[in-house]
Parts: structure tokens; C-alpha cells; sequence
């Protein structure tokens, strides 16, 4: 069961005492969710952040909690996706994000792109690079301005222009014509963004491509009345859509947590606004998936969390 303990390392409600205790994992993928943890404790961090392991540095330099002084140096790392995980960081500085903006490594430079803290006129600049995932960090940067937005719907690239899609700072005008995109993941883009209009959403629920369904499914702007009929539908995704939405009324998420299929169930018991009672009934189940999706939910009470980290090991 060590997706329990992948679970529990990231899970920001994990109780401290066992985010020590899996700060002393061997296995470095442990340590790595670790780092991620906005509530590890800073001299987790700080021993963290000189390590050897790449993946665990990535963590920390990803974590909004990493104090600035980390950041600074993690930003002049050898390994370009710790570098990255800096350029992506909301909490890491300008002035740092200035210099990441000029790094040869075209990955970091996206993650300055879609940074929310990324000043305007960097965001222009990278709007252009030669780079299409640049220009897709702009283009879901929901800091970008609207005209660069616009120039990015009309990228030769699907995957700028489903970023696009994705952007609730996008306006309507352009989701009604990505809506039509006959790309699949830009109209999957359209679905799953909150400001798109109900009356697109309502088509796009019928949309042949199950993915397109999905993220209809996903949408916390979704309609009850399109919820409960994709809650049936023959695609087990598209209903797992419906039991990760926040937005899911009750009564479908009890529905869900009885679903034939594991890959729901397991979806409804890592849904933050599921009911309590749900999540205790299913910590009892006996598809170690469903009992995963436990180990991530924030909303998973200690107790439950707790009795996972002892089953991990006693599972082992």
C-alpha cells in the first residue's frame, strides 16, 4: 500500500507526527510528496532542499510554504525541473522569476509563464517564444491579459489553444468558438473551465469524446440536471468526473459510493465535499483504490488517516 503513503505524504492534513515520520522514508518518492506539503515543517524543508535526490529537491522548490532563501538558491540549481518547480512557485520573488524568464531550458521558462505572480510584461514576452509549452503556460496563466489570450486561441498548436480553453479569464466569445475546436482536448478545455455558459456546457455533455464528458463532469459550474445525467453514463470516467465534482449534490455522491466500479467509488472517497459518514463507510472497503483516495482527501478525518499510515505497513 504505498499509495497510502504517497496519499498521506502530500495530504496537507496530515498530522505532522506522521509527515516526520514519512520525512524518513527510504523510498525517495515518499520523501518527494513530502517536500510538495504546504504543512511540512520549514526544517523539513530546509534538510530537504540539499539533497541529492532531484525529485525531492523538485518538491521542496515546488511548495508555496519553502521559505524565500530556499527559493533563491534552489533557482541556481544544476537540475533544470528543480529549477521549475522555483519558476512555478507563486510564493518565489520577481526579481527571481525576472531571471528564470531568460533560462535556456524552455520548461522552466513555462513554469514562469504560468505563474500567477509573473508580472505583465514577461508574460507578453514569453506570449511569443518558440516554445509551444511556453506559450501554453501564458495561455493558461489566468494573469494574461485578454489581447494575448486572444492571439492564443488562434495558435497553430492544440495544445496553446486548449490552454486557452482551460482559462477562466478567457472571454466568452472566444469559448463559443474553441466550443467548436475540432480538437478534442480544446473543446475538453472549454468543458471544464467555470466560466463557460451553461448552454455550452450543455453541449458539450453530449459530446462524442468521452474526455469532453468528463470535464463537463468536472466542472463545479455544471448544472445539477446535466450532473445527475452524467452520473449515468456507460463511461466509468465520466461518472468518476461526477464524484471528484465539489459541486455534486449528496445524494448523487451516496449514489456513486455504491457504483459498480471501483474507479468511482474510489473517486467519491478522495472528494473533499463528501460527507463524513461517506468517507468512513468506505475506509472500510476492501479495494485498497477506494481506501487510497482516503489516504489525498483533505477532508478525511485524522482517525481514518491514521489507521491508513499503520495499514500501509502492516500491508507491506
Amino acid at each position: 500500500m504505498r499509495d497510502h503513503l504517497r496519499g498521506l505524504a502530500q495530504n496537507p492534513s496530515t498530522p505532522v507526527e506522521i509527515l516526520k515520520s514519512l520525512a524518513m522514508e527510504r523510498a525517495a518518492d515518499i520523501r518527494s510528496h513530502v517536500a510538495k506539503n504546504p504543512s511540512t515543517p520549514v526544517e523539513i524543508l530546509k534538510s530537504f532542499a540539499v539533497l541529492k535526490n532531484k525529485d525531492v529537491r523538485w518538491g521542496v522548490a515546488e511548495n508555496p510554504s519553502t521559505p524565500v532563501e530556499i527559493l533563491r538558491s534552489l533557482a541556481m540549481d544544476d537540475n533544470e525541473w528543480v529549477r521549475g518547480g522555483v519558476a512555478e512557485n507563486p510564493s518565489t520573488p520577481v526579481e527571481i522569476l525576472k531571471s528564470l524568464a531568460k533560462d535556456e531550458v524552455g520548461g522552466v521558462r513555462g513554469g514562469v509563464a504560468e505563474n500567477p505572480s509573473t508580472p505583465v510584461e514577461i508574460l507578453k514576452s514569453l506570449a511569443k517564444d518558440e516554445v509551444g509549452g511556453v506559450r501554453g503556460g501564458v495561455a493558461e496563466n489566468p494573469s494574461t491579459p485578454v489581447e494575448i489570450l486572444k492571439s492564443l486561441a488562434m495558435d497553430d498548436n492544440e495544445w496553446v489553444r486548449s490552454h486557452v480553453a482551460e482559462n477562466p479569464s478567457t472571454p466568452v466569445e472566444i469559448l463559443k468558438s474553441l466550443a467548436k475546436d475540432e480538437d478534442g482536448s480544446v473543446r475538453g478545455g472549454v468543458a471544464e473551465n467555470p466560466s463557460t455558459p451553461v448552454e455550452i456546457l450543455r453541449s458539450l455533455a453530449m459530446d462524442e469524446d468521452r474526455d469532453v464528458r468528463r470535464n463537463v463532469a468536472w466542472n463545479v459550474s455544471t448544472p445539477v440536471e446535466i450532473l445527475k445525467s452524467l452520473a449515468m453514463d456507460d463511461n466509468e470516467r465520466v461518472r468518476r468526473g461526477v464524484a471528484q465534482n465539489r459541486s455534486t449534490p449528496v445524494e448523487i455522491l451516496k449514489s456513486l459510493a455504491m457504483d459498480k466500479s471501483v474507479l468511482v467509488q474510489s473517486g467519491v472517497s478522495g472528494t473533499p465535499s463528501t460527507p463524513v459518514e461517506i468517507l468512513k463507510s468506505l475506509a472500510k472497503h476492501e479495494d485498497g483504490l477506494v481506501r487510497n483516495g482516503l489516504a489525498w482527501n483533505p477532508s478525511t478525518p485524522v482517525e481514518i488517516l491514521m489507521e491508513l499510515h499503520i495499514e500501509a505497513y502492516f500491508s507491506e
